[in-house]
């Protein structure tokens, strides 16, 4: 391996960057880790949406951070074989017009390339989200 090229990611470095990115993104509302861990080129589809880059997922990001406050994700369940990273995890947060409490549970799959995401799919409890806002 010359100087120049980058290491491989390892099973265990990738799930270390999926759990960075819950923590800084979402937990500690980090932007700037955004940029670091998701290049311009990767893609991540969520349900029906697929957001190329920072570029897309700042307007997605923004506007979740907008209705909702207090994000705490915790991770369940976390494996990693070759590029690939998944973790199932569970989120409680706060609608921030009324206050009112949610939870919601996920699954985010990742595939790893030059200790950076290249593509990734998530799950997520859209429907018992939007079941806990028509909840008396």
């Amino acid at each position: 391996m010359s100087s120049t090229s980058l290491p491989i990611s390892t099973p265990e470095q990738n799930k270390m960057l999926i759990l960075r990115w819950f923590e800084e993104v979402w937990n500690q509302g980090r932007r700037d880790t955004i940029l670091e861990l998701f290049p311009n080129d990767a893609i991540l589809h969520d349900g029906v949406n697929h957001f190329h880059g920072p570029k897309e997922f700042f307007p997605f990001y923004d506007s979740l951070r907008s209705q909702f406050s207090d994000f705490r994700i915790t991770p369940v369940v976390c494996v990693a074989e070759g590029n690939h990273v998944c973790l199932h995890w569970s989120a409680s947060f706060r609608h921030t017009e009324s206050s009112k409490p949610l939870q919601i549970s996920g699954t985010s799959i990742c595939r790893v390339e030059k200790g950076r995401f290249a593509e990734a799919w998530q799950n997520w409890d859209a429907a018992g989200l939007q079941s806990q806002f028509t909840a008396q």
